[in-house]
This record gives structure tokens, C-alpha cells and sequence, in this order.
């Protein structure tokens, strides 16, 4: 096994640690909650709520929140905001000869997520999620700040691809990515399908990619989730060039089954109105725009 694929996997197994230990701490706030509300009188229990508030409650730290598990999830996510300071693009990579005729498969120029930061959300205001385990595994806490923009840099092989992340209309697909970067789940993965006549998308987030492609097995890749999955939202209406050029909307399987994956529109695209729109690309778009020039490699998925 390779050091960058030891790294992946290393990277996941934190962050499922991280999620267990963030699903058992809510699980001890609502029994906790649950003890207190049977003990007293409902104006009691107002009362020893204030007062826990008065006293125990957080400080303006700048989360924007006196949520505590909010506060957290946002201070966790400042403390990963400059993750990839150091990182520079690595120039590696290969670019294979691209399949006469073939405008949907792998791109011929291999394209590296090589570092995935994103910058700490405003926690001001909230929404409930529902995040569905979907291989035993943990999911992100199910309230999410849902205020603002948060801005999101990719390191890749080629360059960097920076956008805004619309948080305030994709709370849910916010709060996962934010959780899945901050604990490096994105670092060293390979976008692995490239569309480019009538759909124009580069399409990158499966875990599993790069290993499947260094298998030879290629037909495999685009399989990988975070080991959970949610609902679409913040999706456009159907009209023409609903997902225009710099869009970074989430791949999915049907409804609700959004996961990690995600897909960078380089060019004006109309699809159905099925796939959450993540935020813009703010720059880097000719980088995607010039491994869709190098054309795609045809893979053969089988039947």
C-alpha cells in the first residue's frame, strides 16, 4: 500500500472517530436535558435554564452562536480554515492519449484534490439536518450554521480552484463538507469522470477514485461516499443553463443520496433540477476548462 493511500485511509477512520465522538456527546446532552425537564415545574426548569445560560453559557467568541454544539462545530472549523497554507500545487500528474469520439469518461489529464480547506461558517443562524448513516458509520451533528457565504479552496495538482460557498442556501451540504475537510477526507482523492458535449462538468469527491484508477479498474470509481447520505436542497428551477458555467452543484444517485461527490460545471449546462447547488467557482475555472481540452479517456463500465 502506497503512503498517499495509507494517508486516505487514515483520514477516514478520523474522521469517523470524530463523528462517533461528536454523535455519543449529543446523545449525553439530551439525556442530560431529558433528567432536568422531569425534575421540576416548566417556569423551574426556565429558570435553571437562564441560569445555566447566565453562567456557563459562552462568551462572544465570534461563532455567532450560544448554541455550545454550534460554537464548537465552528471552532473546530476555524482551527482547519488555513489547513492547506503550505500546500502548493504538485505539477504531478499524467495526461493519457484521450478516446477518439468520447465525451464521457476519465479525464485524460489526471486531476488531484491535493489539500481542501474551507473557511470557518457564521453559526448566527441555524437549520436541522438529517444525515442518514448509510455503511454503519457516523454523520455530521444534525444542527448546522446556515448564515452566509464560506469560501472554499481547493489545492489540486494543476493549480488552485477557489469559490464561495453558499452556506445560507445549502446549510446541510455545507455543514457535511466543511466536516469532511476539515478532517482531510478530500486530501489526495482524484476526480475520476469528465463530460464534454452537451454536459460540461468535471466530476471529483469519491473517496474510493484513485485507488480503483491505480487498480486499473477505473469502471469502479465514482462508487465512494462518506459513509452517509442527506437530502438535495438549494436546488435551480428548470430552465435552460440552470447550472451555468462555474456552478459546483453535488452528484447523486437519486433523491437523497447526496454524499461527498460533486461536480465543477465549466461550461453553460442545462440538467434536471436534481442536484444541489454548492456555491461558485471564484477562480481556477481554466483549470478545469483546460483538463476538459485534454479531452476523456473511455471506460467501460460493465453491464
Amino acid at each position: 500500500m502506497s503512503s498517499k493511500q495509507a494517508q486516505r485511509i487514515t483520514a477516514r477512520q478520523q474522521l469517523q472517530q470524530r463523528m462517533s465522538a461528536k454523535a455519543e456527546q449529543q446523545h449525553k446532552k439530551r439525556n442530560v436535558a431529558w433528567a432536568v425537564g422531569g425534575v421540576g415545574a416548566l417556569v423551574a426548569l426556565a429558570l435553571v435554564a437562564w441560569g445555566a445560560v447566565a453562567l456557563f453559557g459562552p462568551e462572544d467568541d465570534g461563532s455567532g452562536t450560544d448554541d455550545p454544539a454550534v460554537a464548537s462545530l465552528v471552532d473546530a472549523a476555524k482551527s482547519a480554515a488555513d489547513r492547506c497554507a503550505d500546500a502548493k500545487p504538485s505539477g504531478e500528474g499524467e495526461t493519457a492519449e484521450a478516446s477518439e469520439g468520447v465525451t464521457d469518461g476519465m479525464p485524460a489529464q489526471q486531476v488531484f484534490l491535493e489539500c481542501a480547506q474551507l473557511s470557518a461558517p457564521d453559526g448566527s443562524a441555524t437549520a436541522e439536518c438529517a444525515y442518514t448513516a448509510t455503511e454503519g458509520g457516523s454523520t455530521p451533528q444534525a444542527t448546522q450554521p446556515a448564515a452566509g457565504k464560506q469560501e472554499l479552496k481547493f489545492v489540486t495538482n494543476l493549480g488552485e480552484i477557489s469559490a464561495d460557498i453558499d452556506t445560507e442556501g445549502a446549510p446541510c451540504t455545507a455543514g457535511a463538507i466543511t466536516t469532511l475537510a476539515q478532517a482531510g477526507y478530500f486530501d489526495e482523492q482524484q476526480c475520476h469522470r469528465m463530460t464534454t458535449d452537451g454536459i460540461w462538468v468535471l466530476q471529483c469527491g469519491d473517496p474510493d477514485a484513485r485507488a480503483a484508477i491505480d487498480a486499473g479498474t477505473p469502471e469502479y470509481a465514482g462508487q465512494g461516499s462518506p459513509g452517509y447520505s442527506y437530502a438535495e436542497e438549494n436546488t435551480p428551477v428548470e430552465s435552460e443553463a440552470n447550472y451555468p458555467a462555474g456552478t459546483i452543484a453535488m452528484a447523486n444517485a437519486g433523491p437523497g443520496t447526496t454524499g461527498s461527490q460533486f461536480f465543477i460545471v465549466y461550461e453553460d449546462t442545462t440538467l434536471p433540477a436534481d442536484y444541489t447547488i454548492l456555491g461558485q467557482v471564484t477562480s481556477g475555472l481554466d483549470i478545469v476548462q483546460q483538463v476538459a481540452t485534454a479531452g476523456v479517456v473511455e471506460v467501460v463500465v460493465p453491464s
